[in-house]
């Protein structure tokens, strides 16, 4: 691998990274909502010249159309709200942990949805990952306690568990399309589509007011989330998809985590107990057993958020 290669690899999981620590500050001033309605909605636009170009080469149908709707309303705008609201009531640190669940779900819901072979090491991977989720959130808390929903941590790490099952709809619903259209180009229109429920909810009423990020290291984060993570990030990560093998890419997932943890350590200086830091390491063996793929089985694209 070159040196340009390995250079896009870091600087895209470096990105992704450090998203838990700029929702983090975003948050301080911003509801969860607020923080996903301006990402989303300062990104989205900036990938229209990738959807025109999709929209000349490929012919999608209703089916197909309603299938990235979906995907852009389920699978991209709920996991991001569920994700900021959860690290809200929990922590930059649990989210990173919890977020690596997403590799893990999506052999669960490729087995149910796609009928993919539920292997014996993919039914390892998963079995070790949700030990590693439930050390995370137990914490040591009784089971009447766990399932307390009042106490704030508690249903904080359900809803960083549901990012990661939500976000795994994102790749599992979206594997046909890409039989179609390109990743990028999908991802594209996904970022784009995205903004819509976002606007249907906030004229619905059912959040309040969304708040203008005026204030300068609100609105710094703010921007770093949506031009450094949702769309820089997502370039960065096509980019090498067409340079390095899946195989090699797979390796690098675990940077995003482990970069989540150490900035929620060192700079929001968040507590890591043996529970978070032993549940983090079984997460992450799911997640390495998750990628490994016999020899000579291709390995599906994955689409990027």
């Amino acid at each position: 691998m070159d040196f340009s290669s390995f250079f896009l690899l870091l600087l895209t999981n470096c990105l992704g990274g450090a998203s838990f620590l700029a929702t983090a500050y975003a948050l301080k001033n911003l509801s969860p909502f607020a923080v996903v309605f301006w990402r989303v909605l300062i990104a989205g636009p900036l990938f229209l010249p990738f959807c025109v170009r999709a929209l000349r080469k490929t012919h999608l149908n209703l089916e197909d159309w309603g299938r990235i709707f979906l995907i852009a309303a389920v699978g991209y705008d709920a996991p991001l709200i569920f994700g900021a609201w959860g690290q809200k009531l929990s922590s930059a640190t649990h989210a990173a942990l919890l977020m690596a669940l997403e590799p893990v779900a999506i052999i669960f819901l490729a087995a149910i949805l796609l009928d993919e072979e539920l292997s014996a090491l993919k039914i390892f991977a998963l079995g070790v990952s949700l030990v590693g989720s439930f050390l995370i959130v137990f914490q040591g808390h009784s089971l009447i306690q766990l399932f307390d929903f009042s106490r704030g941590s508690c249903l904080g790490d359900g809803f960083l568990c549901l990012q990661g099952i939500l976000f795994a709809l994102y790749t599992v619903i979206g594997k046909p399309l890409l039989k179609k259209i390109d990743a990028l180009s999908l991802t594209a229109l996904i970022s784009f589509l995205a903004i819509f429920p976002l606007f249907f909810f906030l004229l619905s009423g059912k959040f309040a007011a969304v708040k203008i990020p005026f204030s300068g290291p609100t609105l710094f984060f703010v921007l770093y989330l949506s031009l450094g993570v949702s769309f820089a990030g997502v370039l960065t990560w096509n980019l090498a998809m067409e340079r390095v093998s899946a195989s090699l890419l797979a390796y690098f997932i675990f940077l995003q985590p482990l970069l989540g943890v150490l900035f929620g350590v060192f700079l929001l200086r968040e507590a890591l107990n043996w529970g978070s830091f032993l549940g983090g390491i079984l997460i992450l063996l799911g997640v390495y057993c998750a990628t490994l793929k016999p020899q000579g089985e291709p390995r599906p694209e994955k689409l990027v958020k």
